[in-house]
């Protein structure tokens, strides 16, 4: 009877505990579905809201961008007409200084004749300024039905400003084409107004093209122009005939979460876009709902707590054990861990027991020294001293332990010593002591590597000292012949010719400083600033010899390309850099003549990959086995004379320029015969 009341009464126990636990899990899951309703539609909110300031924002920019392009073809006709009327007796200054050309808004006004010439402008220019390669030109050039052009934000070779050209092709009464009127338009006259529409740090107004190229785009307060979008949903929606929306993405450019409404402007191939952080945009909606979760999380402990009151004993057992099981677990796992990290750590570790005696010795430190782990356990602190003295450098003698140990006790910031050890290889060690308070381990000698460092060391040192007296060379010219100047009268030719030592040495440094820059610029980024592209070699070599100017008296390169196209991934601008530094080399190492060749070759690999080869050739003094070695090192230069100018720093720019394309860079020579440089690339 009575063990079947104690069964009943277990039963009616259990029955009452499992009442509560359902009753707590119904209320729980009542809570927590009203808190997420709450925060779904606190959340739909914020986005209808910021949908509709931003649906206004964007109308409020298309109008802008209308008046502002409409202003510009104004101004675009009446240039176009007066130009057929009277020619080049068209006065564009004065036409700005009577207000009829706002310079405001726009950087430059002028006409360009049918052969690409910049003939007439509002502001001074360049005579004779040939833009016929310029998109805004070729557009018109075969093609009269353009109408209206707008380019993508170009340096302008006239004004020298980030400018957006629109222009216009001008006809003659027969149809003939007599050139193209253009306006260039400041792209920061957009993200000026942009900023007056305050949208946060990390807010975006930008004005794009249907070419997904940027003519403006303002983050928070930073500006950019030309910014490449294509993959974004925008222009995928317009394509399919959707002219304005909105829609929430991870910015294609710098990667931030945004909710952006788009509109197309009538009439061009552009739209405006606005956009708000998701992050700044739903930070107060964010607070409300950590308030909403903290009174749910308080009401949900609350009714925890009475449930667990129930069951309160057995569950203070079952953690006493669980406790106790995860205090064993837990030694056991930092025993592991400690194992793992003296065991794999690239630095050294000695111990010593209670009795100063070599306790323990680490995979590592036996490495670094090339010491037998058991000739060293059971040692003490003076014969291990003596041991590692043995091993040390006689121009870094190690002292003793004692020596370490007192300036640990001393308190001193740098307790610690630099020892160089011999063993398989040279190695810098730096050594430092900790006292453990433990009674198995008076104390803890760490070894750290540091040879890398001071080898690092000792080229910045060897560099800035080199630097500086490359650079000390022309300063001393320019010093001593402005001085010269200034304490005595010379008559003009004597004068010019001082004057022009001091400006050919100024342009030498000056080089030197630009070359270093180029090195730095290149080192620092590490080809992040690169933009690789697949780049069609015929065509940048031929345009580069087509620019190049080669010295008084000498013919061009010559050029061996092969018929079908070579194409690589490339960063265009740097491969011109590097080519153009080897192709000066080779005119100014061969001065007694001879053709120079520039040659394009691809050669098949056996992996995807095709290896192409770029060889530059000349028929000039040559170089030796030992110049060869060295002729990619900073300021070192063949022709010691000094009969040769340079700075020695454009090879080395080839040189990182080539690495940062995952290619190879070889060279051949032979004193007095030639050099061929050759720089091999993938496509």
């Amino acid at each position: 009877m009575m063990a079947d009341d104690l069964k009943h009464k277990s039963r009616q126990h259990l029955h009452t505990v499992v009442l509560v636990w359902l009753v707590t899990c119904v209320l729980l899951v009542a809570t927590w579905f009203h808190v997420q309703t709450r925060v779904t539609q606190s959340r739909a909110q914020e986005l209808a809201s910021a949908e509709r300031d931003l649906s206004n924002l964007t109308r409020l920019s298309q109008e802008h961008v209308n008046r502002t392009l409409r202003s510009a073809d104004q101004v675009i006709r009446f240039v176009q007409s007066r130009y057929l009327e009277i020619g080049d007796r068209l006065d564009l200054v004065q036409l700005t200084a009577s207000g009829v050309i706002d310079s405001e808004i726009f950087n430059q006004v002028g006409v360009i004749d049918a052969k690409g010439i910049y003939v007439l402008a509002n502001l001074p220019m360049k005579s004779g300024l040939d833009l016929s390669d310029r998109e805004h030109f070729k557009v018109h050039q075969s093609n009269d039905g353009v109408g209206l052009f707008i380019s993508k934000p170009v340096l302008g070779r006239a004004s020298g400003k980030w400018s957006i050209q629109l222009t216009r092709r001008i006809n003659r009464p027969n149809g003939d084409f007599a050139g193209v009127v253009v306006v260039s338009i400041d792209p920061g006259y957009f993200t000026r107004f942009y900023n007056e529409l305050n949208l946060g740090t990390q807010g975006l107004s930008a004005l794009y093209g249907l070419d997904g190229v940027a003519r403006a785009r303002k983050v928070g307060a930073k500006e950019e122009f030309g910014t490449v979008a294509a993959s974004s949903k925008i222009f995928e929606r317009m394509a399919s005939g959707e002219f304005h929306g909105s829609y929430i993405q991870r910015s294609v450019v710098d990667g931030v979460e945004r909710i952006y409404y788009f509109r197309k402007v009538p009439q061009y191939q552009l739209a405006v876009v606005t956009g708000l952080d998701m992050n700044d945009l739903l930070a107060q909606q964010r607070s409300a709902t950590q308030a909403l979760v903290l009174q749910a999380s308080v009401l949900s402990l609350l009714l925890l707590a009475l449930a667990f009151a129930l069951t309160r004993r057995l569950q203070a057992i079952q953690r006493e054990w669980a406790a106790r099981q995860l205090a064993d677990l837990q030694i056991q796992d930092r025993n592991a861990q400690l194992d793992a990290i003296f065991s794999l750590s690239p630095d050294g570790f000695v111990s010593f027991d209670s009795e100063y005696r070599v306790k323990y010795v680490n995979p590592a430190f036996v490495q670094m020294t090339s010491a037998m782990p058991v000739q060293l356990q059971g040692l003490d602190v003076k014969e291990f001293s003596a041991w590692l003295a043995q091993r040390s450098e006689p121009g870094t003698p190690w002292l003793d332990l004692a020596a370490l140990r007192a300036k640990v006790a001393g308190n001193k910031p740098d307790a610690s010593e630099i020892l160089e050890v011999n063993g398989n290889t040279k190695r810098v060690l730096k050594v430092s002591l900790r006292n453990s308070e433990s009674s198995s381990v008076s104390q803890i000698l760490y070894f750290r590597d540091v040879t890398h460092e001071t080898e690092v060391d000792h080229m910045k040192s060897e560099f800035l000292s080199t630097a500086a007296h490359e650079l000390r060379t022309p300063m001393a010219s320019i010093l001593g012949f402005s001085e010269v100047l200034l304490d005595q009268a010379f008559d003009p030719v004597t004068q010019r010719e001082l004057l022009g030592i001091i400006h050919k040495q100024s342009g030498l440094m000056a080089k030197i400083l630009d070359e270093l820059l180029d090195l730095a610029r290149i080192e620092a980024r590490r080809g992040k600033d690169f933009r690789f592209t697949r780049v069609c070699l015929q065509d940048l070599t031929t345009d580069m010899v087509k620019a190049f100017i080669p010295p008084q008296g000498r013919e061009s390169p010559a050029l061996v390309l092969p018929t079908e196209p070579v194409y690589v991934m490339a960063d265009s601008g740097k491969l011109r850099q590097a080519l153009l530094n080897v192709l000066s080399n080779a005119y100014k190492y061969s001065p007694a003549g001879g053709p120079v060749v520039l040659a394009v070759s691809a050669n098949e690999a056996t992996t995807s990959l095709t290896r192409v080869w770029i060889h530059i050739t000349d028929q000039g003094i040559g170089m030796t086995a030992e110049q060869r070695g060295r002729v990619c090192e900073r300021f070192y230069r063949a022709d010691a004379s000094g009969k040769t100018p340079g700075t020695g720093l454009g090879m080395s720019i080839v040189k990182e320029i080539v690495d940062l394309h995952g290619g190879e860079l070889a060279i051949s020579s032979e004193a007095g015969v030639g050099t061929r440089v050759s720089m091999c690339l993938h496509n």
